[in-house]
């Protein structure tokens, strides 16, 4: 069933959720779906995200998981591997110590829908080449 691309929302992105919180990931899904993205499949670790990431085009991946804090070898692999665009969200981001030079950026949890709106618009200018703005409550690494 294909529903009308309304406002910001993106035909051909294909959003992946990496969050273990079964209600997080749920909210998110709804957030995501509800602004007309498509969502490619929801991980709880690294070897769920594996399967997914073929078909994604966009990660929001939270740090820790049922499998450890495997979030930011999740958004590194994604990113590296597949060319996914990543963005870390994390209620902890004081716990992102490693060089995450292939991930996008990380916004903190709990996230506003409006937030989460802006991020996926900015992911997807950036997936197109383009500069884009990031939004505020972004903090970027690149």
């Amino acid at each position: 069933m294909q529903h009308e691309q309304k406002g910001g929302a993106m035909a051909g992105e294909k959003i992946l959720i990496v969050e273990d919180d079964v209600l997080i990931a749920a909210d998110l899904e709804d957030i995501v779906t509800t602004l007309g993205y498509e969502i490619s499949g929801t991980a709880d670790s690294f070897e769920t995200a594996q399967q997914f990431a073929a078909f994604s085009t966009i990660a929001l991946v939270d740090v820790n998981l049922r499998d450890g804090a495997t979030g930011p070898r999740i958004g590194q692999y994604l990113a590296s591997e597949f060319g996914v665009a990543v963005v870390m969200v994390t209620g902890s981001p004081e716990m992102i110590e490693t060089d995450l030079s292939k991930v996008i950026g990380l916004i903190s949890k709990p996230s506003h829908p409006n937030l989460i709106r802006d991020v996926l618009e900015y992911l997807k200018t950036v997936r197109e080449g383009e500069r884009g703005v990031p939004p505020g409550g972004m903090r970027l690494f690149a």
